[in-house]
């Protein structure tokens, strides 16, 4: 069934206020492909001007942009964003079955509660407990003695090692791995070169309340105790996490960013598309890390750093406008 909204119940969750008619809204759209129905979201003029010939009669407008707009009702928000992520999040529910389908292995020594739903072919291991309102999509596995929190959802194929813990309302995308072995391996001299020995590990991965991890992630579990990722933490898609991580909370990890082994993360830091950590290293809270840093050893917290091996940004933006003038400077000294 389709949901809709009025407008004046959707000023309340997003604490705006609305001007114009209360009308009904039923999904929301980019401001092209809108119908009369869809509400749409401005946050500058030049897409205020596109939101002016849109079919949407109800808009979601940044405060201070606009005050008036014939023939729109509009709802003004000091965020646009942050009010498109709660509306967002109304259209963006559904409701799974609350049943274990029998397609489905579930081990006797499991402990499923009430309103969990359990796709065809997802196995779930002994001593498993899953918390009311989960959801397993097929063809998941679930190791022996895993725990999965309250209204957590598990997209197809995604994998538990033994021991993996998820928290609370957590999104685990399609293709996840959590508590695969880490990438540890010891050097034995032969006659010629040497041979790899594996390092066997018997931690596990612990991932708190309200994360999401994108499609094909991967957490490694620790040699021993755990790879921690924190609450309310978002990761990306192919994103590697490596044994004994420890990612505080409210983090944001983009695509590609891989954790070296032991490496500690502090509280709301980003990292950008492609930022590599060597193992060990230690990243402050409110760090920013750009895009492709490549980052060993220690950064305070608040610091803002880019390049490989990263330093602080301000001085690395100044040292690239440089690297654009080597070849005239050197033609000068060549002069010289």
């Amino acid at each position: 069934m389709k949901k809709s909204y009025k407008l004046s119940q959707l000023a309340e969750l997003v604490s705006g206020r609305i001007k114009g008619e209360d009308v009904e809204v039923s999904g929301i759209n980019a401001i092209p492909l809108a119908k009369e129905k869809e509400l749409v979201f401005v946050d500058s003029l030049s897409r205020l001007e596109l939101a002016k010939e849109s079919k949407a009669q109800a808009l979601v407008v940044k405060e201070g942009l606009i005050e008036d707009l014939p023939g729109k009702s509009l709802l003004f928000v000091s965020d646009v964003r942050s009010a498109m992520a709660k509306i967002s999040a109304l259209f963006a529910e559904k409701e799974f079955p609350s049943e274990i389908s029998d397609k489905a292995y579930v081990d006797p020594s499991a402990v499923i509660e009430e309103g969990v739903c359990i796709m065809p072919f997802a196995y779930i291991g002994r001593e498993v407990k899953i918390k009311r309102g989960a959801v397993i999509h097929p063809f998941c596995y679930i190791g022996d003695g895993c725990e999965i929190g309250e209204e957590t959802i598990l997209y197809p194929h995604v994998v538990l090692y033994p021991g993996t813990t998820i928290g609370r309302r957590c999104i685990i995308h399609a293709g996840v791995v959590l508590g695969a072995c880490g990438f540890g391996y010891a050097q034995e001299p032969r006659e010629e070169g040497f041979v790899n020995v594996k390092i066997h590990h018997f931690g596990r991965v612990r991932v708190e309340d309200d994360v999401e991890i994108g499609a094909n992630s991967c957490v490694d579990r620790g040699t021993f105790g755990e790879t921690i990722i924190g609450t309310n933490t978002k990761i990306d898609n192919l994103v590697q996490v490596g044994h004994n991580v420890r990612v505080g909370r409210s983090c944001i990890l983009v695509a590609q960013v891989g954790i070296g082994g032991s490496t500690e993360i502090g509280d709301y830091t980003m990292l950008g598309g492609q930022v590599g950590i060597a193992p060990g290293s230690k990243v402050g809270k409110f760090v920013k890390i750009a895009a492709k840093s490549g980052v060993v050893g220690k950064i305070a917290d608040g610091e803002e750093v880019a390049g490989i091996p990263a330093i602080k940004a301000s001085i690395w933006r100044k040292a690239v406008v440089i690297f654009s003038k080597l070849p005239e400077l050197y033609k000068k000294l060549k002069d010289l």
